[in-house]
C-alpha cells in the first residue's frame, strides 16, 4: 500500500499541473493565424507576472511573424514579436529605457522587450525562454475566433435605401 502512495501522489500532482495548459487545438491556431496572415508556426505566448495579453494588438510582424503587446495595470508595455525565420541571436539588450531578450525556439525568433524600470533582465529572459505556442486558454485571449460571421445590427441604418446612417434632428450639434 506504501508503495502505492508514493506513485498515486506524484501523478496526482502532475495531472493537476496539467490542467489548463492542454495545447491549442493545432488546426484552430492554424485557422485563427491564417485569418490574420501569420505562420501558424510563429504563433508563441508568454507568461510574464502582472502583464496580460492585449488581444486588440495582435498582428503581423515581418512577412508571417506574430506580434502582441502584453499590457500591465500600471500602463507598462512588454512587446513579444516572432520571426519564423529564425534570424536572431539569442541573448538580451539594455536599448534606451528598454530589456529586449531574444531565444530561438524550434527555429523561431522569439523577441520579448519591457520598459527597464518595469521588467528586469532576468525576468524578462525567463519569459522569453519559456515562449511556447500558445495552449487553448491562451488561443482564445491572443486570437479570439469569430462567431461565424453574424453581422452586427446598427439601430442607424435605414431599411433600404443608399445604406447611409440616419441623423436624427439636430444630431449633427
Amino acid at each position: 500500500m506504501r508503495v502505492l502512495r508514493r506513485l498515486v501522489v506524484p501523478l496526482a500532482v502532475l495531472v493537476v499541473a496539467a490542467c489548463g495548459s492542454e495545447p491549442a487545438d493545432g488546426d484552430e491556431l492554424a485557422s485563427r493565424a491564417a485569418s490574420i496572415g501569420v505562420d501558424p508556426d510563429a504563433v508563441y505566448a508568454v507568461s510574464l507576472d502582472g502583464f496580460e495579453p492585449a488581444s486588440q494588438s495582435v498582428g503581423v510582424s515581418g512577412d508571417a511573424g506574430f506580434s502582441t503587446a502584453y499590457v500591465s495595470p500600471e500602463g507598462g508595455i512588454a512587446m513579444l514579436t516572432t520571426d519564423p525565420s529564425g534570424g536572431a541571436d539569442a541573448g538580451c539588450v539594455v536599448a534606451g529605457d528598454q530589456h529586449e531578450c531574444v531565444a530561438v525556439h524550434d527555429g523561431v525568433a522569439v523577441t520579448l522587450s519591457a520598459p527597464v524600470e518595469l521588467v528586469d533582465e532576468d525576468t524578462l529572459r525567463a519569459a522569453v525562454d519559456d515562449a511556447r505556442p500558445p495552449n487553448a486558454e491562451e488561443l482564445d485571449e491572443l486570437l479570439p475566433g469569430v462567431d461565424g460571421g453574424t453581422p452586427v445590427e446598427r439601430g442607424d441604418l435605414p431599411p433600404s435605401g443608399d445604406g447611409a446612417p440616419l441623423d436624427p434632428e439636430g444630431a449633427a450639434g
